[in-house]
């Protein structure tokens, strides 16, 4: 044999099994990411949600809105994804506080967050005034990778 050979194939022997696209593919499909850095990624994106909303950034929502997403708003009116869009490029909703506390989240399958959270809000809809204390729920996917808004609901505190 000559010099050197006996790198190749011991090199070649070591290489080509990590290479194998089958257990490369399992090896990453096996990994599911700790409840903690899905809490962090969550809660990053709530605090995005929440500067975007009193930003009015339309754009913020198109990027992070599921394409399914539905919403029941304080008044019970059932509001899509074109429809939410639409009120914040328009300014027909405004937001002047949002502010979030007593907040939870419950992880499943580590691609659906269900969170559940107290908000102070004061600003408008169509003129009319919204401000007061709301219990809210949303639900975040992981759609492609990527964590998506799929719903949320506006419940408001009686006192």
């Amino acid at each position: 044999m000559k010099p050197g050979a006996a790198l190749s194939v011991a090199f070649f022997l070591i290489l080509v099994p990590t290479l194998n696209p089958q257990t490369v593919g399992k090896a990453k499909h096996n990994v599911r990411p700790s409840t903690q850095q899905i809490g962090k990624e969550v809660q990053d994106l709530e605090r995005e949600l929440r500067i975007a909303y009193l930003k009015g950034n339309a754009g913020w929502l198109e990027e992070h809105l599921s394409e399914a997403y539905i919403e029941v708003d304080a008044q019970g009116n059932v509001v899509g994804r074109a429809q939410l869009i639409q009120s914040f490029k328009n300014s027909e909703i405004a937001y002047d506080t949002m502010n979030l506390s007593e907040g939870s989240a419950r992880i499943f399958n580590a691609n659906t967050v269900l969170l559940t959270q107290k908000e102070e809000l004061a600003g408008g809809l169509h003129g009319k005034n919204f401000s007061g204390a709301y219990r809210c729920t949303r639900v975040w996917v992981k759609e492609n990778g990527f964590w998506q808004l799929a719903s949320s609901q506006l419940t408001p505190i009686a006192g």
